[in-house]
């Protein structure tokens, strides 16, 4: 068995980008190997990021920074003073190439913002690749909106205010993630739909405006959060239509309030070519029998209070995941569906209410991953059954289970020696 010293350094970078600044800078000190990995320009880019906060602005000149840094983050949360330019300066000596930025702008009509704009004194935008803006980017500018010329963008996460007061000038942007606060966030999105590959759309209020009425051409992911609002039959129409223009879709995820059976049913028959679906209800019952059509799916995911397996084979699914730990517990019917899936792979079950069914049900070989969480009541014997019915199971992850605690764990390592478990306990509860 490999020792930790033997990984590659990949693995370590992985290891090491679940830490905060402060365990990294700790562990510098371990060995030359495993500073060489923290301090190599590889890991820097991708995980460093310079934080600059309202209270450090106006004292940056003062603390001289012998590093240039890949990845930005501004928060313009400060009053505005004779002051507030002159840490800001330095930016460009200290991040001179940034290839992440992100923005956070706390008062509206700010100089700072607009002078970032305009002149790009602070920050060369031109090199950023990835750009988050949050805040509010309105202002009072006399002539035209404030132009940013962003020639190498390619994400762009905006959640903020005042986006009719900006003009976005990102060739080759592809990705973006869009929280829609009013009309005008559509008429932003409109100038890029047509280049999007990838869009992340998030509706604050029940109105969708005239998103459904967008053709987008090259979308491959796309992802809509309307919780506040279903997908009615009032809708259908329009939404469907939508759903049939997406014929390049290959993954898709839906968070709504409640969703049609029938609208359900009509987008699958028009998305025959996805490969990832992932679908998430606060009410209502999921009938996987309405996704039957999607033959080349290979991973899904389901959040709902109630899920009926009855009636489904879906050929090319390898993952998954059922259930969430936002919900009081999910409830499966038709559960021997899960044993009609020959190909999957990887099932997690997030408090999915199993039992006594699982008794009944045959063992299947072809499950080899499972994920067990967030149970608020989970016995011994429950989960010594449920493994039973997985012969083929290599790889256990137990996490937060009120009930099972390591004692139960380890007698399970000893009746399947070649399992491997991980294990988080559950810490309330306990008696």
């Amino acid at each position: 068995m490999a020792t930790f010293n033997q990984m590659p350094n990949e693995i370590l970078e992985q290891i090491f980008d679940h830490l905060d600044y402060r365990s990294r800078r700790n562990l510098t000190l371990v060995c030359r190997r495993w500073n060489a990995v923290l301090l190599s320009d590889r890991f820097i880019t991708r995980h460093v990021t310079l934080v600059i906060d309202g209270q450090r602005t106006l004292t940056l000149h003062k603390h001289p920074i012998h590093r240039t840094y890949p990845n930005l983050t501004l928060k313009l949360d400060n009053a505005i003073n004779g002051d507030a330019f002159k840490g800001l300066r330095l930016l460009p000596t200290i991040v001179p190439s940034p290839s992440t930025v992100a923005l956070h702008l706390a008062f509206p009509n700010d100089p700072r913002w607009v002078a970032l704009c305009e002149e790009q004194q602070f920050v060369n935008l031109r090199t950023v690749q990835r750009l988050h803006l949050t805040g509010s980017c309105r202002t009072e500018h006399p002539r035209k909106p404030l132009t940013l010329q962003m020639d190498q963008l390619r994400a762009l996460d905006l959640v903020c205010s005042g986006v009719q007061d900006l003009w976005l000038v990102a060739p080759k942007l592809s990705r973006l993630h869009l929280h829609v606060l009013s009309e005008e966030h559509l008429d932003f999105l409109l100038h890029f739909i047509h280049q999007l590959r990838t869009l992340s759309i998030v509706f604050d209020a029940k109105e969708s405006f005239f998103f459904y009425h967008l053709k987008p051409t090259r979308l491959r992911e796309l992802a809509i959060d309307r919780r506040q609002k279903g997908m009615t039959k009032s809708e259908r129409n329009i939404s469907i239509a939508f759903f049939k223009r997406l014929d390049q879709l290959q993954r898709l995820e839906l968070r709504v309030k409640f969703i049609d059976s029938y609208v359900l049913h009509t987008i699958a028959e028009g998305l025959k070519q996805l490969c990832e679906l992932s679908l998430e209800v606060a009410e209502g019952t999921i009938e996987l029998k309405h996704i039957a059509s999607l033959t080349r799916l290979q991973r899904l995911r389901i959040v709902a209070c109630r899920v009926n397996l009855q009636n489904v084979h879906l050929p090319a699914l390898e993952s998954l995941e059922l259930g969430s730990a936002e919900l009081p517990g999910t409830y499966l019917e038709g559960i021997e569906g899960l044993m009609a899936f020959h190909r999957m792979r990887s099932l997690t079950l997030m408090n999915v209410k199993v039992y006594p069914e699982m008794l009944q049900l045959t063992p299947t070989y072809s499950v080899e991953r499972m994920v067990i969480a967030y149970y608020r009541r989970l016995e011994e014997t429950h989960l010594l059954i449920l493994v039973k019915r997985f012969p083929a199971l290599r790889w256990l992850r137990v996490s937060h289970c009120h009930g099972v605690y390591q004692r139960e764990l380890d007698k399970l390592k000893r009746m399947m020696p070649t399992l491997a478990v991980a294990f988080d306990e559950a810490k309330s509860d306990r008696i």
